[in-house]
């Protein structure tokens, strides 16, 4: 072959189209994932600090039932956050420059974890978070005035509310996207 006919022969090829697949959208949910759980990890964060500057603005620490009530709160915050730290440390060592097959397997996997999180340890999480509220709730009722005191009983039922609305929402979407992968 001489140099004419390999040019030739490149430019044939160079005229066919490749069809790779388009990673583009799986890096925008994948920032969009990120940047979640960082907005997460920020509201829980705001929390936790709230709670420990509470705890020692009431001094809970001299009183064993708000030292309970109060260590539970913010237990649980600290636990919450340590889970989404973690879930964001694994969410980025997802390697998008795999195969494929491969990047999917680490999605779902990744998804999997998350659909346990949802189900398993989130709900033992709030239910522990609610004792510690109303272990709160009695030493509210009995040292605040009751215009305050139930300002406050209304004022966590309304966040409990939205707080379960976009847990809800997150863990559908998550089970959406699984749901999607493991179709395909």
């Amino acid at each position: 072959m001489e140099f004419k006919d390999i040019q030739n022969t490149w430019q044939q090829q160079s005229g066919q189209e490749t069809t790779l697949p388009d990673f583009e959208p799986v890096k925008q949910k994948l920032q969009k994932l990120r940047k979640g759980q960082r907005i997460t990890q920020l509201i829980l964060g705001i929390t936790g600090i709230v709670l420990i500057v509470f705890f020692f603005y009431i001094s809970a620490y001299k009183y064993n039932g708000t030292l309970l009530g109060m260590s539970l709160l913010i237990g649980v915050i600290v636990t919450r956050v340590w889970i989404e730290v973690r879930s964001r440390q694994k969410l980025r060592n997802i390697n998008i420059l795999l195969s494929l097959e491969d990047f999917k397997a680490q999605l779902i996997s990744y998804y999997e974890k998350r659909k346990t999180l949802a189900f398993r340890i989130i709900p033992i999480l709030l239910i522990i978070y609610n004792i510690g509220v109303f272990i709160m709730m009695y030493y509210f009722y009995k040292y605040l005035s009751r215009g305050f005191f139930y300002y406050v009983v209304i004022s966590y039922g309304v966040s409990f509310i939205i707080l379960f609305y976009f847990i809800r929402k997150q863990v559908l979407e998550e089970l959406f996207i699984l749901k999607t992968l493991q179709e395909d």
